[in-house]
């Protein structure tokens, strides 16, 4: 078991090192509205700065956590996981990792209606709340021969989740009504889901003793729930392999919805001043059906009764065959595959014109699910105050955010056009204890006139 969340938070850290990943805060409140206002808010397809807008490329990226800055990776190279469960000090470890690829995308305004298709590939892996003493466990077992006994008590669901896939949307937009100087829309945007994998390790309600003698290692006084939930070719191919992380893109099984609404307040030249919304996003779930290994274990291990971790073998069939040979854990599966909710949140902002030239917006999401869930794909409270220069074509911004996992941190970004590059943390990365680092850019065209 120790050596299969060993396996499974390599191959987690492994996956955001390659491709780090986040939202296009900062950018997706630009006065130039494109695909990417639309896709944060379906309502903004009906402000599109042209009559017609194409959305080419754009990717975000986002790596942080709670506990290492990036400052501890350079000081302590290869012993940094150690350190972080030491320096947590009882405090739940946290990493959230994300990667967002804006593929070809277009929108067009038709009268008082407008119309778009989107494309997007999502890829996530994070750590939620995972006990600093059952990880430092972990990593002492693994490294040490030693004599030591801990306890483990935690009265929550930690968790190990990695999941990828694909969606094609279709946004609908109605000017309610428009003045000279108000204009109020509704938008929505319907999704096909395309899942890629689902990987989670959830461990529930788990107390325990773990006794080390030199290398004999075993857990005593235990219980709790285990949950193990991958691609089984993730294994076939080797264990847990990156195989497993191959497109489906003939299988649809899901649907998603977003709805916003859209205000705007115009000065005297009939130019937003005010530019207020308010959105609902990612409601609906996806299935992860075909090939999906979902097994829970219950797990029970009376005081003065044993059961040897350091025996356990390198191959994920042999291990259940262990586990389920000792007596001490009962095993449930589920052979239908498993639907995960989406990360649903609910998010609401506003542009402010303060003077020609100079701009500020605020932003804030926060989430409706239960990220305890082992079916639910986790999302971040966060809250993004921006000020923006706007010289004709070109734009700088400065995005300064809060997020639950990593705090604070702040960033910059130029654009010119339709093409955009920047960070939310580049500002704050240049010190040794930012826990945060991301990007984002992109490219999209206009044409003709509204």
């Amino acid at each position: 078991m120790k050596k299969l969340l060993l396996t499974l938070t390599i191959l987690i850290g492994i996956g955001t090192l390659a491709s780090a990943q986040n939202s296009f805060l900062g950018i997706q409140n630009s006065p130039r509205k494109g695909m990417i206002g639309a896709v944060m808010n379906p309502a903004e397809i009906n402000n599109l700065d042209k009559k017609i807008e194409v959305n080419f490329f754009s990717i975000s990226g986002d790596v942080g956590n709670n506990i290492i800055s990036f400052g501890d990776i350079l000081d302590f190279g290869g012993d940094v996981v150690d350190v972080a469960f030491n320096r947590a000090n009882e405090r739940p470890v946290n990493m959230r990792s994300n990667i967002n690829v804006i593929g070809p995308s277009v929108g067009f305004n038709y009268g008082k209606w407008a119309f778009g298709i989107t494309t997007q590939a999502f890829g996530k892996a994070d750590i939620v709340d995972l006990d600093p003493t059952l990880g430092q466990s972990i990593l002492n077992i693994e490294m040490n021969s030693s004599s030591s006994q801990t306890g483990i008590a935690s009265n929550y669901n930690q968790r190990i989740n990695a999941n990828a896939w694909i969606e094609l949307g279709f946004v609908l937009g109605r000017e309610i009504f428009e003045t000279e100087k108000h204009k109020l829309s509704a938008g929505a945007s319907l999704k096909l889901l395309f899942p890629n994998t689902y990987t989670n390790v959830g461990l529930d309600r788990f107390n325990a003793v773990i006794l080390q003698d030199g290398t004999e290692v075993r857990l005593t006084n235990t219980n709790g729930t285990l949950n193990l939930n991958y691609p089984d070719n993730m294994v076939n191919d080797g264990i847990f392999s990156l195989k497993g992380y191959s497109f489906k893109l003939n299988q649809m099984k899901g649907v998603g919805l977003d709805l916003g609404f859209n205000y705007q307040l115009k000065d005297a030249y009939g130019r937003p001043r005010l530019n207020a919304g308010l959105a609902v996003r990612n409601l609906g779930s996806m299935t992860f059906a075909d090939g999906q290994i979902n097994n829970t274990y219950s797990i029970n291990i009376p005081e003065n009764e044993y059961f040897r971790l350091d025996n356990l073998g390198d191959n994920i069939d042999e291990i259940e065959q262990q586990l389920l040979d000792s007596g001490y854990f009962t095993k449930t599966s589920e052979t239908t595959g498993i639907k995960t909710s989406l990360p649903s949140i609910v998010s609401g902002y506003a542009e402010v014109k303060l003077l020609e030239k100079l701009f500020v917006s605020a932003y804030g999401q926060f989430r409706t699910g239960d990220d305890y869930a082992n079916e639910q794909i986790t999302a971040q409270n966060l809250i993004v105050i921006t000020p923006r220069l706007l010289l004709g074509n070109f734009e700088i911004y400065s995005p300064w955010s809060k997020t639950d996992v990593a705090g604070y941190s702040g960033g910059l970004g130029l654009r010119y056009g339709g093409f955009f590059v920047g960070s939310n943390s580049i500002l704050t990365g240049f010190t040794a204890d930012t826990m945060q680092a991301d990007f984002h850019l992109g490219l999209s065209w206009g044409f003709g006139r509204n």
